[in-house]
């Protein structure tokens, strides 16, 4: 079986410990193994890799953690000199603790992490469900800016909802990048055809400040209501109220906001050629500055325009399509288990994004014992190159058998998730990626053993 390495920030906790703490990889001379910078047997330094976990069930006082070393290591991958630690590697401290790897939710803390991840999901970014409504959002804006979704609904020209829908993504996107937190109750649109409603279109946390916005289409404007200017302290306040627009672990703090002054408010207009402006409101609802914008950018790198250009001619294809368009997928989507199982998973994300503790556990989870955690199997390849004295055929078979089971298991994973996706956009994205991944790595490691041929 393949040993996975550590990646930075990984949880750790200690058999004598109170309280899990994250490793700090620092001696890593900027190498990186798949984006990651990965633990070796160098960081173990007090204070600078770790910091003190808590009370000594051993001294009765305070963590007075001193090292000794890390027992488990990769005697034939180094980086800076220094062998790089496997997951099940034991940190033992002179004061008789032993500390370890914990790759799933710390103990004592919430368990909701165990519903957005799972093993390997995080290397296609379908683990986490937030990166699930990120990737599917994402994948609506990129079909609407190269012309593959209309805004003009074939049955009805006069109806707007995609305009609404589409700027709504853009500004859940946009504040996703800049690392805001989501926290309205209601799940993130993902259904370009989805009734509009009036409401807080988005609601966000940062450093311990609160957001609304209103998405704009062209040239819309703010409207005045039953209950107050949209904006406007009285209009929030009569959705909080009445609407349930806050998810309740942020309601309090947003109600506070809203009548302190320090709530932030902000029109965000998408443009018919999809650039965005914010424009700042006031509490009564009305422009703070006028004539006065700020110009948004979604940003996406080279390869990321390609993966979403990549899935886009794939959820357009025919097969897919007629999938996505069935009864049986329409069935499906639209059923309650369906609804509450998006609405679950969505919640539980937003559970974990309050808890940074949570929240890098939920990413190490899946980043690890996949991607960071290298499906190479370091083992096998280095056992057999020893026993062979070179790169011989068993080598060439433990290579190609760990690239084989990568590749396949990325390709299954996304295929399995597009699959997914048509037939319920949301959760069973996930299990359409999760369940791709795993037969997609068994296949491709069987078939990765034949590569190996291709070597030589």
């Amino acid at each position: 079986m393949s040993k996975k390495y550590i990646p930075n920030n990984s949880c750790l906790k200690c058999d004598k410990g109170s309280a899990p703490v994250r490793l700090k990889v620092t001696h890593h001379n900027n190498t990186k193994i798949y984006g990651e910078f990965l633990a070796s047997e160098a960081d173990m330094v007090p204070g600078e890799n770790i910091l003190p976990m808590g009370r000594c069930s051993v001294t009765g006082g305070s963590c007075k953690f001193d090292p000794i070393y890390w027992d488990k290591t990769n005697k034939g991958v180094k980086v800076n000199g220094y062998k790089l630690l496997f997951e099940d590697a034991n940190l033992l401290c002179k004061q008789g603790g032993k500390i370890s790897v914990d790759f799933n939710v710390p103990s004592g803390m919430s368990t909701a992490g165990a519903l957005v991840t799972g093993a390997g999901a995080g290397t296609f970014n379908y683990g986490s469900y937030t990166n699930t409504l990120d990737i599917l959002q994402r994948g609506t804006i990129y079909d609407v800016e190269n012309g593959k979704i209309s805004l003009v609904r074939s049955n009805s020209e006069s109806d707007y909802r995609r305009h609404g829908n589409y700027g709504e993504m853009k500004d859940n996107v946009y504040h996703r990048q800049e690392g805001f937190r989501d926290v309205r109750s209601e799940h993130p649109v993902i259904d370009i055809d989805k009734p509009t409603a009036s409401g807080i279109d988005g609601a966000y946390a940062k450093d311990n400040g609160y957001k609304i916005t209103d998405g704009k289409y062209n040239t819309a404007s703010i409207q005045n209501t039953t209950t107050g200017r949209e904006l406007s302290e009285r209009w929030t306040r009569n959705h909080i109220d009445n609407n349930g627009a806050i998810n309740p672990a942020d309601e309090a703090g947003v109600r506070l906001a809203n009548t302190d002054g320090s709530l932030s408010r902000e029109v965000i207009r998408v443009k018919p050629d999809g650039s965005m402006q914010s424009e700042t409101i006031n509490s009564n609802g009305f422009k703070a500055t006028r004539g006065q914008s700020e110009a948004l950018e979604i940003k996406t790198s080279r390869a990321g325009n390609f993966m979403n250009g990549v899935r886009s001619s794939m959820l357009n294809s025919k097969p897919l399509t007629a999938l996505s368009e069935s009864n049986f997928s329409q069935a499906v989507r639209n059923s309650r288990i369906a609804t509450g199982a998006n609405d679950g998973l969505f919640k539980a994300s937003q559970a974990i994004a309050r808890s940074p503790a949570l929240s890098v556990a939920g990413k190490v989870a899946g980043r690890g014992l996949i991607v960071v955690g290298i499906a190479l199997d370091a083992v096998s390849i280095y056992s057999a190159y020893e026993e062979e004295g070179g790169f011989g055929k068993k080598t060439k078979e433990a290579v190609g058998g760990a690239a084989g089971g990568l590749a396949g298991g990325i390709a299954g994973a996304e295929i399995g998730a597009m699959i997914g996706t048509a037939i319920c956009p949301g959760v069973g994205t996930v299990v359409g990626g999760i369940v791709g991944g795993v037969i997609g790595g068994l296949a491709g490691s069987g078939i990765g053993k034949s590569i190996a041929g291709w070597f030589s």
